[in-house]
């Protein structure tokens, strides 16, 4: 696994939109002060030119400008992270014209969650190169920054290597007023597990069940050669729902297991889901993983529910889940 260097104390970081843009006057107010608080800490932003765009669909620009102003801030030798302006629905049309082999030469940090998986899923399972599955750029903007946003730079800077769970989490999205608003605490934050406190380990790989659901039925993305290089040393798979019903969730798990994507899994772990029609979402993911007698584990924080722990896919990953709250450990193995 290649990791990409750490942002250092004048690195800079670039944005781009891979999906959607940025045009709500709230948002773009919050990008504004994500820059002037990032400039603090001593790191210039340099944003592409699709940020601020948006067609009636709210893509950025077309699929092939999104790849080349994303392989712009690839080859800028001085913008060592990137991180998304949004999520969206429009990502996978960049796979046609990427040029995987820029990214290769040039590996650097690139985060991003929801939509993002397209991108961050293939760099880490075909191209072996970690990436970050957290918050996207807007969550820097907001005023006071939250622990998860202070731990995330400390991540990607190279201060931190392990991270404890939230007490509280969002229950959903809100329209904004000012743009900078803070996180909310609206409800009680409990990890979970049927079997109770776990602990386990292994390569993390994962992100939005959405996104993974589209490249395990159109078999656009192959993790069989990162699942057949680090099944040795138990894999961690971690996913989180936008919108999918029971029987969608079912299908996906089950199929993915036949098809050999968990094989050497150490353990799985799930986010709030969003939106889910169905009874009882811990059922259904044990019901369909019932194969697998590795630690299954709910509530977590990462996903469309904030705040959001620093997901590193491709690194070595440790949950310690004990009394409703998970230390998660990092090591950086090759």
């Amino acid at each position: 696994m290649r990791f990409p260097p750490f942002l250092s104390s004048s690195g800079k970081i670039g944005v781009t939109a891979p999906s959607f843009g940025v045009t709500d006057p709230t948002d773009i107010a919050r990008f504004v002060n994500a820059k002037k608080r990032l400039a603090e800490r001593g790191h210039e932003v340099v944003e592409t030119p699709d940020v601020y765009k948006a067609d009636e669909k709210g893509r950025s620009a077309p699929s092939w400008q999104r790849v080349d102003e994303l392989l712009s801030l690839l080859r800028d030798p001085e913008v060592q992270y990137i991180v998304s302006a949004k999520g969206g629905d429009y990502q996978i049309e960049m796979l046609r014209f990427m040029e995987w082999d820029v990214l290769e030469r040039n590996p650097k940090w690139m985060q991003g969650y929801s939509d993002n998986t397209v991108l961050l899923f293939k760099a880490t399972v075909e191209h072996d190169i970690a990436t970050i599955y957290g918050g996207n750029f807007g969550d820097y903007g907001m005023e006071p920054w939250h622990r998860s946003i202070i731990e995330n730079l400390e991540f990607v800077e190279g201060k931190r290597k392990e991270q404890e769970s939230f007490p509280f989490h969002e229950e959903g999205f809100v329209d904004r007023v000012i743009g900078l608003e803070g996180m909310r605490e609206e409800a009680k934050t409990e990890w979970s597990s049927p079997s109770g406190d776990v602990s386990f380990q292994g390569r993390l790989i994962g992100g939005c069940m959405d996104v993974l659901d589209w490249f395990y039925r159109r078999r656009t993305g192959d993790p069989s050669e990162f699942v057949s290089k680090y099944k040795g040393e138990g894999i961690v798979w971690y996913m989180e729902t936008y919108d999918m019903d029971y029987a969608r969730v079912s299908r996906m798990l089950n199929g993915m297991a036949d098809d050999g994507w968990f094989e050497g899994a150490a353990g799985f772990v799930f986010g709030r889901p969003l939106f889910f029609k169905g009874d009882d979402y811990v059922s259904t993911v044990c019901d369909a993983l019932s194969g697998f007698d590795v630690p299954k584990v709910f509530g977590a924080d990462v996903g469309h529910k904030a705040p959001r722990m620093t997901f590193i896919n491709g690194a070595m990953a440790r949950f310690d889940v004990s009394m409703g709250r998970c230390t998660l450990s990092y090591r950086y193995d090759a």
